[in-house]
């Protein structure tokens, strides 16, 4: 949640105020990958840890029911809503709505991984994550009818084109020549691979807590999936626009190497690491914090006297440098709320 904030206030700051900052903390025009590229894919990989720890008792007792379905779809339906209703806060009234977008991405993502955690054995999960992330990239290069089909050209491929096709201009950005959406309906696919490689990861730190060897396997895994998707990538670059496989294995290696090493740090060796309680807050009511930060971004770093602070500190440092009070104080006017909520016991749930 601290690194969406860092990151959606970065771009906010650079494309709002013309702000100067760090390059790693904006995301790649098109392929390639950046800090800020994999903020939101560690989010989805979490989504996907979680699922085991929410779900495996109702899987084991009663299997998947009505009710069960019906439970899942309802938490999928309200992340859905909360996004949409952030669009249309900040939507013109005379410009195309865009239907899909963060949240959305997770709702989607969480409600099918969640019922296929629910029917599946372990075994089939990982082959249907194989073949989502074996299958994907070359799909994109099915041919479309408005352009010529390139891998490397935003618009250019056959996630897009699908997304045009049946979103029409309801897409990040419609008013370009092939306009695409980042949170597209096929790139829902290789996103619930990523959840389901999670859901793995869930299941098998659920196995033994607290041992330290139960963490040997995912640092292997991690390996495999940073080998496997730099290989990939010869063939096929990481383009987070369209959730690419390459993507997917890169993001996650290195999404399951930071939760290895916090597993380590802060489960088995319960050690202090700066930064932890100030982080709670955000774990807690992780949506509540991201709306929160969604209607502060701009005000804040659009304000005058925002402005007038980042001009003086240039005057003394270097531009990107000045730029980070303004996105530090995003983080810490969002944490206020969030961090009241925890002090007084209060936890809204999605």
């Amino acid at each position: 949640m601290i690194g969406m904030v860092l990151v959606n206030s970065a771009s906010v700051f650079h494309y709002g105020s013309g702000a100067e900052v760090w390059g790693l903390l904006l995301h790649e025009p098109w392929a390639g990958i950046t800090i800020a590229d994999v903020v939101f894919p560690f989010f989805i990989l979490m989504v996907g840890v979680s699922i085991p720890y929410a779900l495996s008792n109702l899987k084991q007792r009663e299997g998947l029911t009505g009710a069960t379905a019906l439970r899942i779809g309802k938490r999928g339906l309200m992340l859905f809503g909360i996004g949409l209703i952030l669009t249309l806060s900040f939507a013109s009234w005379d410009a195309p709505i865009r239907l899909l977008g963060v949240l959305q991405r997770i709702g989607l993502t969480f409600v099918i991984a969640s019922l296929l955690f629910m029917v599946c054995s372990w075994r089939v999960l990982i082959g249907i994550a194989l073949m989502v992330l074996v299958a994907y990239d070359p799909a994109t290069l099915i041919p479309i009818p408005d352009a010529e089909t390139d891998y490397l050209v935003p618009g250019q491929n056959f996630s897009s084109w699908l997304d045009r096709a049946l979103l029409g201009a309801h897409v990040y950005n419609p008013t370009i020549k092939l306009p695409f959406e980042p949170e597209g309906l096929f790139g829902t696919l290789p996103s619930v691979a990523q959840a389901i490689i999670g859901i793995l990861v869930g299941l098998w730190l659920k196995r033994s807590v607290g041992k330290a060897d139960i963490l040997k396997p995912v640092w292997v895994a991690a390996a495999v999936m940073l080998v496997v998707g730099l290989a990939w990538a010869m063939m096929f670059p990481p383009v987070k626009a369209i959730w690419s496989a390459s993507f997917v294995w890169i993001t996650s290696g290195l999404g399951l190497m930071l939760l290895a090493a916090l597993y380590w740090w802060l489960d088995i060796k319960h050690a202090k690491l700066p930064g932890a309680v100030f982080s709670q807050a955000f774990g807690i009511n992780a949506i509540t914090g991201y709306v929160v930060h969604t209607y502060l971004m701009g005000p804040m770093l659009n304000s005058d006297w925002n402005n007038a602070l980042y001009e003086a500190l240039k005057g003394f440092m270097v531009p990107e440098v000045a730029s980070l009070p303004a996105l530090l104080l995003v983080i810490i006017a969002s944490w206020i709320p969030v961090a009241i909520m925890q002090k007084r016991g209060i936890i809204l749930k999605v």
